[in-house]
C-alpha cells in the first residue's frame, strides 16, 4: 500500500485531511506500481518561499490532483485546522473544491510535480 495525505470535505463542505491508501501490485521484488490512473494532464511548479504574511489565505484548485514535492517543503492547512506537512517525496491528493492554505518554508524554493485528473472534486484511485 502506498499511503498519501489527502484533502477531503465534511458534511458541512468544509475541508479536513486524511489519509489514502493506493493499493501497488509487484512488478518484481525491487518494484511495486499502483494500477494506471487517468489523468488529464501534468506540470511541474516552482514556487518561491512564503513570505509570513496572509498566512491564512485559502484558495480551489478547482480540480482534483496529486502534488509530490520534488524539493523544498510545504504545509498545506484544512479549514479545521489540520495540517499536512509535506518533504521531498511526499504526496498529497488535492481535492478541488477543498479550500486549503499553501506555505512553502525551507531553505530553498519548492518544486512540486502536478498531475490533474478530471474530476473537478475528488478522484478515486483505482
Amino acid at each position: 500500500m502506498f499511503k498519501l495525505c489527502a484533502m477531503a470535505m465534511d458534511e458541512n463542505g468544509r475541508s479536513y485531511t486524511k489519509d489514502v491508501e493506493i493499493k501497488l501490485h509487484p512488478v518484481d521484488k525491487m518494484e511495486s506500481i499502483s494500477e494506471k490512473q487517468s489523468a488529464v494532464y501534468w506540470g511541474l511548479a516552482f514556487n518561491q518561499n512564503s513570505e509570513l504574511s496572509n498566512e491564512y489565505e485559502m484558495h480551489l484548485t478547482n480540480q482534483a490532483r496529486i502534488v509530490g514535492v520534488m524539493s523544498g517543503g510545504a504545509e498545506i492547512t484544512q479549514q479545521d485546522g489540520s495540517v499536512c506537512r509535506m518533504g521531498p517525496g511526499d504526496f498529497i491528493a488535492v481535492h478541488g473544491l477543498a479550500l486549503h492554505h499553501s506555505n512553502m518554508r525551507s531553505v530553498v524554493p519548492t518544486q512540486t510535480l502536478n498531475v490533474t485528473f478530471s474530476d473537478p472534486e475528488d478522484f478515486n484511485f483505482k
